[in-house]
């Protein structure tokens, strides 16, 4: 006679294997990780498969109450624990939060205000401060946390670790793991490497949604980018975080910190400057037409220094391609004053030069770059002597951050505007003004503008973008081609220098 299990209790019997090692596979994902989860939900599965199948009677019965516990006990563990979350996660800005130490916020709050008074920055927070600026921005945050604090236990030189504790406004549970940081587009990018909630470990989603809120309370970019700063470096280590970058935004570069070291500027002479006269353009940051004529870049772009956009290179290029194609040109210029590659990627410029898709973009020029590299030019480190240890580290900071972005931002261009004539003009040195071999500043920062146009004429020959040679028509002639004999002085071209940039278009197009 036939012991074996057979009709409906082998029928019962895979039924609830398969319940009770999805149930359970997903309660080891929470609690033990993944690869248990898979071996668990396997095991399960397969076992009370072979059961059913080979297994007598009476063993039958026992594995099937054994598997009907299982699925009992693991949705009810499981469902507790997840409207323990649940809860926690949804409490919202509901209930009292931590108060940050006073004095270590203030030390903190004082420290990045301060960054904002030169061109460039670098701001150094100690554990202590860096915990207070997260438990104030708990208060400033929707956030389920009552209190986060950090504790940074690599060693400078290493790969960053910090670990967290975060306490929930709701209930008891408590959230512990492990975060990175690196720079990313000239922002901090926390990474979530561990986090445990309560008896759960956080997979996926999960974790990618509690990575999403560490994020969000570790505001330093905000604080950051209210001061209107491009991050281009972080050192985490030996308790304490180090950040240094350029200011952006509507800030100008102070040119008088730059020219202390050039003296007498009265017996300077510049020779005859060989440049087309071109018309004005479209006095205007857009104009309709077809096909379109999309701009982007910083201050030359926005045409900073001239009376309006008409004598700006964007306008003047749009008006010089239309006579030339017989065509009316539409144009787009999203020219932002003091941009850099990290603004222009996380401040919305590339952004938006990446809605017009849908048109006929035919042209898009860019010139971006001098805001990362001449902010530090005009720190006090450089101010001296630009071959000095401090600003020599602070050159290659910007010019490593500028290659990261600026890769990023042509793969963008030429992704979305495949069939495009993408024009990369590269930045001129306003303090090349005819001393270079006589004044050390001079020929020096001709060498760093060197470096950084390199890492972009690099860049754009990965993405077939044409360059255009903004630098050597400017070389030696900016006391004739900017405003830098002025008083106080600028930076940027008069209505010569705009010419001169222009034509170093037009001759790239050809």
């Amino acid at each position: 006679m036939n012991t074996n299990v057979s009709g409906p209790l082998r029928a019962a019997i895979i039924v609830f294997g398969v319940l009770a090692a999805a149930s359970g596979g997903a309660l080891a994902l929470f609690t033990i990780g993944e690869t248990y989860a898979l071996a668990t939900a396997v095991t399960i599965a397969v076992a009370s498969t072979i059961i059913a199948f080979t297994a007598p009677v009476i063993l039958g019965r026992l594995v099937l109450a054994a598997l009907i516990a299982t699925l009992a006990g693991t949705l009810l563990i499981g469902g507790y624990g997840a409207v323990q979350i649940l809860a926690a996660l949804t409490a919202g800005n509901n209930g009292p939060v931590a108060a940050p130490d006073a004095d270590q916020l203030a030390s903190a709050e004082r420290k990045i205000e301060q960054s904002s008074d030169e061109s460039s920055f670098e701001v150094t927070l100690t554990e202590s401060e860096l915990n207070a600026v997260l438990l104030n921005s708990l208060a400033e945050t929707d956030t389920p946390f009552r209190r986060i604090s950090i504790d940074i236990v690599n060693a400078v030189g290493d790969p960053p670790l910090i670990e967290f504790v975060g306490d929930f406004k709701n209930g008891s549970l408590r959230v512990t793991g492990e975060v990175t940081a690196q720079i990313a587009a000239g922002r901090i990018e926390v990474e979530l490497l561990k986090a445990d909630v309560g008896m759960f470990t956080m997979p996926g989603v999960a974790k990618d949604a509690v990575e999403d809120m560490i994020g969000r309370v570790a505001d330093l970019n905000r604080a950051l980018a209210e001061e209107g700063a491009d991050v281009q470096q972080v050192n985490i280590g030996d308790d304490q975080v180090s950040v240094a970058g350029v200011t952006t935004g509507d800030s100008v570069i102070d040119a008088r910190v730059m020219l202390a070291g050039f003296g007498d500027l009265s017996g300077l002479t510049v020779g005859d400057i060989d440049v087309t006269d071109y018309e004005p353009g479209v006095d205007a940051a857009s104009a309709e037409g077809t096909p379109l004529y999309l701009a982007l870049g910083d201050s030359l772009a926005a045409a900073e220094g001239v009376p309006g956009y008409s004598s700006g290179y964007v306008s003047q290029v749009h008006h010089q391609l239309s006579l030339r194609d017989g065509a009316v040109y539409g144009l787009r210029n999203l020219g932002v004053v003091g941009e850099t590659s990290g603004s222009m990627l996380n401040q919305g410029q590339l952004d938006e030069a990446l809605s017009y898709t849908s048109a006929d973009v035919a042209y898009v020029t860019i010139d971006i770059g001098a805001n990362d590299l001449l902010g530090h030019l005009g720190s006090s480190d450089c101010s001296e002597d630009i071959a000095a240890p401090a600003c020599t580290r602070r050159i290659e900071l910007s010019l490593d951050a500028y290659a990261r972005n600026i890769d990023e931002i042509f793969a963008a261009l030429r992704d979305a505007y495949p069939r495009a004539t993408i024009i990369f003009l590269e930045a001129y040195n306003p303090f090349s003004l005819g001393f270079e071999g006589r004044v050390d500043f001079e020929t020096q920062s001709n060498q760093a503008l060197s470096r950084l146009n390199q890492i972009g004429a690099e860049a754009a020959g990965r993405y077939n973008i044409t360059v255009a040679d903004g630098f050597t028509p400017m070389r030696g002639t900016t006391s004739a081609t900017t405003h830098m004999t002025a008083i106080p002085p600028d930076i940027h071209p008069n209505e010569l220098g705009y010419d001169l940039l222009t034509g170093a278009i037009l001759s790239a197009i050809g």
